[in-house]
């Protein structure tokens, strides 16, 4: 085709293009926040319309496979994720959450490693952590702040590069051991906390009784892993390069720190903030406004039940925290389960655990990926038992493809 008619091509409507493609207009929006659909204003100003041949070309992509989604499978004995199931080595999430398995443990398993010593990691190496985390301009989020946490402790550690799996478990136990101590406690305190990660954590993280905090060991356990993420993809990759482990966690981190995948938590705990302040109906009417959806419903994977969901919000029931804000959850959720069919998924039990915990809005972001540093060593220690650089996925340049606008 010549490229000047290529320039001319057919215009189509939302409508137009649902309908080529055999799907709900709400899935067409969803393909152009996602960067798989280029949309372009019509001549009103108002209404959406869409290149005939790219949604043409994206059919085509849908008869082979699933459109947005890199075919590569990655066969693992990591973990096991299905629709309602998790499962770490062979071993489901549920069980482990009644027999109160903690996220030390949780890693062992998933490392495939056996120790009872509690995580420390050497004083020079939380000083030197709490070094690089305090010259961090105050509006530095907390990942910025595990980020700068774990170039230091790979600067700090010899073994770095050691991918031998006992040595690489207790890099890792370092890095988020001496990650945790460096976090300020939000309270004067007459001694250091002690205790697994989830106690010194807690007092870091809210004021509330420390009590509660099995509750926080609970979700760091059940977010421990979740199979083939972008972010344990991302670890994946590096260590297909034969990075060390904490550049396998840096490269997970820079996955994780978005808003449709580590940060998404903080938007279920805004909405619910809203909902404490403006009352339900008006914070999901405004959160419809804002985001299209409501944040925290609905799984690529989990299309019936979120297994995680289901067992944080039981525990958060079993809590004391906030009866108040408890009771705004439940409202939530009881109003959106009236309407939407698609399950409520582990982001919003997370952000619901850090709103009635009354911790800060981006606090489940960090608590996401303190718990998923887990689930990435164990499938970098898998990777690198792999042919190093097997991921090479393959580009199709296409000169005739429409270029952005350039900016005003």
């Amino acid at each position: 085709m010549d490229p000047k008619q290529r320039l001319t091509t057919t215009r189509l409507s939302t409508e137009e293009a649902a309908a080529r493609l055999g799907v709900k207009k709400q899935t067409i929006y969803a393909y152009v926040s996602r960067g798989i659909l280029t949309r372009q204003k019509a001549v009103d100003g108002k209404a959406s319309t869409f290149d005939a041949d790219e949604v043409d070309r994206l059919r085509r992509q849908r008869l082979g496979g699933h459109p947005g989604r890199l075919e590569a499978p990655v066969t693992t004995a990591v973990a096991d994720v299905r629709d309602g199931i998790v499962q770490y080595r062979g071993r489901s999430i549920v069980e482990l959450a009644k027999t109160s398995t903690s996220y030390e443990e949780a890693a062992g398993l998933l490392w495939s490693t056996t120790s009872d010593e509690p995580w420390l990691a050497p004083e020079a190496l939380i000083d030197a952590v709490a070094h690089a985390v305090d010259v961090l301009p105050t509006e530095a989020t907390l990942i910025d702040r595990l980020l700068a946490a774990t170039v230091m402790a790979a600067a700090h550690d010899p073994f770095r590069n050691d991918r031998n799996r006992t040595s690489a478990a207790t890099s890792m136990q370092h890095l988020v051991a001496s990650t945790v101590e460096a976090l300020p406690l939000l309270k004067e305190s007459k001694r250091r906390p002690t205790g697994s990660i989830a106690e010194r954590l807690w007092p870091r993280l809210t004021t509330a009784s420390r009590t509660n905090a099995w509750l926080l060991d609970q979700t760091l356990m059940l977010m421990a892993d979740h199979g083939m993420a972008s972010s344990t993809v991302a670890a994946r990759i590096a260590a297909s390069t034969r990075a060390g482990p904490h550049a396998a966690v840096i490269a997970g981190l820079g996955a994780l720190n978005g808003p449709l995948h580590g940060a998404a938590s903080r938007a279920v705990h805004e909405l619910l903030l809203a909902a404490e302040r403006d009352g339900t109906e008006s914070a999901i009417a405004d959160a419809l406004l804002v985001h299209g959806k409501i944040p925290g419903i609905g799984h690529f994977v989990h299309r019936t039940s979120d297994p995680r969901f289901e067992i944080m919000m039981a525990s958060i029931d079993r809590s004391t925290l906030s009866e108040t804000r408890r009771g705004v959850v439940n409202e939530v959720i009881a109003l959106t389960s009236n309407r939407i069919t698609a399950p409520h998924n582990i982001d919003f039990s997370l952000g619901s655990f850090t709103y009635v915990a009354g911790m800060h809005v981006d606090a489940g972001e960090l608590i996401f990926a303190l718990a998923r540093i887990a689930g990435w060593v164990a499938h970098t220690l898998e990777e690198y038992e792999q042919a190093p650089l097997r991921f090479r996925p393959v580009g199709r340049y296409d000169p005739l493809r429409p270029r952005p606008a350039p900016a005003d």
